[in-house]
């Protein structure tokens, strides 16, 4: 019966240790630096600048990747020469966060380089596979559209008609626009960031760490 104590004992043991190696992962998980894929595209738009901005004053690793090299401008800022391409990519389960950058559609053409890019469809989509917080801008929402993440899940975006049906297609309960910045899950939507850019980075930086813990414990 001794023997028997003692062992049932040492199991216990163990299993406390191992919760605790599994705790002290997630806090170390939780404490490393936030790496931030920021998803650009042709055309894209003056409120990049803001939410990269509050993105840096937090401090997050910033990594720009794009379907080409240099991607254009809408209005003002120059082309940005990207830190990868999409096909570069080769593990995003690396990253926090992918962020899909607004770029100018008022015109119907949103994000019209992304989406003719299976690579970054697919990238888009693995990413929510990976539990990676994935937060698209304004017309951004219809490229978690085309990825086929959306189906039952509260957006805000562009509501262009052509927009509207494609979140419609995909499944996508959309909340309308105005609308404060909107998440269900790990999936963060955004419009008017002129205002909203703040808010929606203080959104994504309170949900970073439980993410970053649940990937971590599986």
């Amino acid at each position: 019966m001794r023997r028997v104590t003692v062992a049932i004992l040492f199991l216990g043991l163990i299993a406390v240790v191992g919760g605790l190696e599994k705790a002290d992962s997630a806090r170390a998980t939780r404490s490393g630096e936030v790496d931030v894929l920021l998803l650009v595209t042709n055309s894209y738009g003056a409120n990049y600048n803001l939410i990269r901005d509050v993105m840096e004053k937090y401090g997050w690793n910033l990594t720009t990747v794009g379907v080409t090299d240099t991607v254009t401008q809408c209005y003002y800022g120059g082309p940005i020469i990207v830190d990868l391409t999409v096909s570069e990519v080769t593990d995003v389960s690396e990253y926090d966060v992918l962020a899909i950058m607004p770029a100018t559609g008022w015109r119907g053409n949103s994000h019209d380089q992304l989406l003719g890019s299976p690579e970054a469809i697919a990238l888009v989509a693995q990413a929510v596979q990976e539990d990676l917080l994935v937060a698209a801008f304004c017309g951004g929402t219809r490229v978690l559209a085309a990825a086929d993440v959306i189906n039952g899940v509260h957006v805000t975006g562009h509501d262009h008609e052509t927009y509207l049906a494609e979140y419609a297609a995909a499944g996508a309960i959309f909340v309308g626009n105005p609308a404060p910045p909107t998440q269900d899950g790990n999936i963060v939507t955004c419009v008017r960031n002129q205002t909203n850019s703040a808010l929606v980075c203080e959104i994504m930086r309170t949900t970073i760490d439980s993410l970053r813990t649940a990937r971590s414990l599986k």
